[in-house]
């Protein structure tokens, strides 16, 4: 008797193991519609917004929710959407909604969610900021010291490198002993941008770069490839700020924001 319960007992392992095997083998992988980026990052409240929503599957969806409860939005298209050479499609995408999202004027700065609906599933939540006020829109030409783009201390800009090789170049008037904080935000929200940022003074002598970053403040993963530069202006007079891509990539899926603003500022 003993025996044949342990032969038994074999026998239903077996079995069991079988069962599981072929239930891993039937189930379906997971079909839902992914966002993975939006271009630009955020909304302006009070403003209808065109704002371009980046992923997998997306030329399936049917709906589209903004915040809760959910904010009306227009669909103006949907399509599948070129994977740029050398760049994975999981991280840019390969489909795309274009949509109008128009928040009230009291909605409150910070972060709203947005999912996607399709016969397939929902997806999960992509946050998309909100702003009061429209920030700095990034203006071509600018990819040179000679075609930099004005702006001060304090303004966020909105931008995207639009191509590979593409450099954005920004400048702002520096005070000497002021603390300036350069800060690129991208990677974190899902830009396929990997940023790096070089400082140069009004002799466009270098004052210092920044690349990836450490792992810290919730930062981990892509999201540490954002970049971040410090510093204490040495002389009044012209500072150039130059963003481009770690590995020069660049297209629709490399959407960042960058802020040039005292240490002290929020």
């Amino acid at each position: 008797m003993p025996l044949r319960g342990a032969i038994l007992t074999s026998l239903l392992l077996l079995f069991a193991m079988a069962c599981f095997q072929t239930l891993g083998q039937d189930k379906k992988p997971d079909e839902a519609p992914r966002l993975l980026l939006s271009s630009p990052l955020g909304v302006t409240a009070g403003v209808a917004s065109k704002v371009v929503l980046r992923g997998l599957r997306l030329d399936q969806v049917s709906e589209v929710r903004v915040g809760e409860p959910p904010v009306s939005v227009k669909i103006l298209s949907k399509s599948k959407v070129a994977v740029p050479q050398k760049q994975d499609v999981n991280r840019v995408g390969d489909s795309q909604i274009e949509v109008e999202i128009e928040l009230p004027k009291e909605a409150k700065s910070g972060e709203i969610a947005v999912t996607v609906v399709a016969p397939s599933g929902t997806s999960i939540v992509h946050q998309l900021f909100v702003d009061a006020m429209p920030l700095v829109a990034e203006k071509e030409p600018n990819d040179g010291f000679r075609q930099a783009q004005e702006i001060k201390v304090g303004d966020v800009v909105e931008g995207t490198l639009h191509q590979s090789q593409n450099v954005d170049v920004f400048r702002f008037e520096g005070t000497a002993g002021d603390k300036i904080v350069c800060e690129v935000i991208a990677a974190r929200r899902g830009s396929g941008l990997d940023a790096a940022l070089t400082l140069f003074d009004s002799r466009k002598q270098l004052i210092g770069s920044s690349d990836d970053q450490p792992e810290r403040d919730g930062l981990s993963g892509w999201s540490t490839r954002d970049s971040r530069f410090e510093f204490v202006v040495a002389a009044t007079g012209i500072i150039y700020v130059v963003l481009q891509d770690a590995h020069d990539l660049g297209g629709p899926a490399h959407p960042y924001r960058l802020r040039v603003v005292k240490a002290d500022a929020k």
